[in-house]
């Protein structure tokens, strides 16, 4: 995060980034320039490295993390020395929905990541480039999740099959097969990943692993998204991060809506802390007392659970960040 950054930017540039052109918004000295050019290296560095190149340290960079296409973009001006930050597209979305903007054209898309940018550099996480290691992590990571929607998808196909009056055997039977396969492939890439976080980050994949209800795609999505916490300050940030932060509604002094989870931020780091959750009410104590507190007091079910998700969140915050192990009797004085 760039909270060491309050008060030193003064040149904030938003970007719409598609395949084939970039459209690109300057905000400085309260007055925009907007223009467009091709998505290559050369007309990058033309258009972006040098007329900013000597005012970098006060100038930031935003763009939205759109699948892989950002991905060189950001690369490119963060070897420049740059300060980058690609946000997910959900957070751009809701901040025109707060503006109430009609046009939508990639020129006044540009336009309003420069304004979040100008509004919000303090609380922008910061674009760094993984290791190879770190890489290699998250794309296995990735990968799991990938074939786990595939596997869903060939479930509820089978359940849809099986429940007609009439249905192939043939096509089941191969469907299940292909359940079977993908089943294998998951776990050949499971032991691959705890192979690769033994071997290059052995001392926080052992802080994690003894916390219970934590597993080898928690520990990658630490270890590989969030890079052991270097950037945040405060699990409170981490939990926003995520989309895990309540987000209450009300409206004026009468009608008042039960929180939900904001679901801003990383899907993969959301559903796997989700996952390891539920085990964690079950097998950790300090989260399963914190549960049926709850629970207790009145609180639904899916409430309770996105609280349990944030203290999760914190406790693996504390014992990654601070190396210190976990303590189940921990007592704070």
């Amino acid at each position: 995060m760039l909270w060491n950054y309050l008060g030193k930017f003064k040149t904030f540039i938003g970007i719409d980034v598609s395949k084939d052109t970039l459209a690109v918004s300057v905000y400085e000295s309260g007055e925009f320039n907007t223009k467009e050019f091709a998505y290559n290296k050369q007309d990058i560095t033309k258009e972006l490295i040098k007329p900013f190149i000597d005012k970098k340290d006060s100038t930031i960079f935003l763009m939205e993390a759109t699948g892989v296409y950002h991905t060189k973009l950001a690369y490119q001006l963060h070897k420049e020395g740059f300060t980058v930050s690609a946000i997910n597209p959900l957070i751009i979305k809701s901040y025109s929905n707060s503006k109430l903007r009609r046009v939508k054209t990639d020129s006044s898309d540009s336009k309003l990541i420069a304004q979040y940018a100008y509004k919000n550099y303090d609380e922008l996480p910061l674009f760094r480039i993984k290791s190879k290691e770190q890489k290699d992590i998250e794309d296995i990571a990735k990968a799991i999740d990938d074939i786990n929607l595939a596997n869903t998808a060939l479930n509820n196909q089978i359940k849809a099959l099986k429940s007609q009056a009439y249905y192939s055997s043939d096509v089941v039977k191969f469907k299940q097969e292909l359940l079977d396969k993908n089943n294998k492939i998951i776990e050949k890439l499971k032991k691959l990943l705890n192979k690769k976080l033994k071997e290059n980050f052995s001392k926080e994949y052992n802080l994690l692993n003894k916390i219970p209800g934590v597993g080898v795609m928690v520990s990658s999505i630490v270890i590989a998204i969030f890079n052991d916490f270097k950037e945040f300050d405060s699990a409170k940030r981490v939990c926003a991060f995520i989309g895990i932060a309540p987000s209450p509604y009300e409206s004026g002094s009468s009608v008042k809506r039960r929180g939900r989870i904001s679901k801003k931020g990383s899907p993969i780091a959301r559903k796997v802390l989700y996952m390891a959750t539920l085990s964690a009410i079950r097998h950790n104590k300090i989260i399963k007392e914190f549960y049926e507190r709850l629970l207790q007091n009145g609180k639904t079910k899916m409430t309770a659970i996105v609280a349990c998700m944030n203290k999760l969140m914190k406790i693996i915050f504390a014992v990654v960040k601070y190396k210190r192990e976990f303590c189940e009797n921990y007592v704070r004085v």
